[in-house]
């Protein structure tokens, strides 16, 4: 069975973690050696990419290729788990706590 990479999905993922950095097009494009205009193409799925500036591109926005593919590939793990671990990295380990007790408390008044 083939199967079809969605890239709109990829794109979208790719968007928001630039915007999530407050990172420009421009600012990606100049990290990862294409023009800005290919970056817009790529987020809005007219164009794809090579798997070497993909790599760039998440290496620039600090993420996996796992997180990127997420909304497209199956994976017993959670996106969401990851994009904790991405919110909390480079937090002491006080820090991740105090982090979890708000969770944990926002949780309670949640259910």
């Amino acid at each position: 069975m083939a199967y079809e990479l969605d890239y709109s999905l990829l794109g979208k993922r790719i968007k928001e973690e630039r915007e999530r950095l407050n990172m420009t097009q421009e600012q990606l494009a100049e990290y990862v050696d294409i023009s800005p205009a290919f970056v817009g193409h790529i987020e809005r799925n007219e164009r794809s990419m090579s798997l070497p500036t993909l790599i760039r591109i998440a290496n620039r926005l600090n993420v996996t290729l796992d997180y990127l593919f997420a909304d497209v590939v199956n994976s017993d793990r959670d996106v969401r788990v990851d994009r904790f671990l991405q919110l909390t990295e480079g937090m002491s380990e006080d820090a991740i706590t105090s982090v979890l007790d708000i969770v944990r408390a926002a949780a309670r008044h949640l259910k």
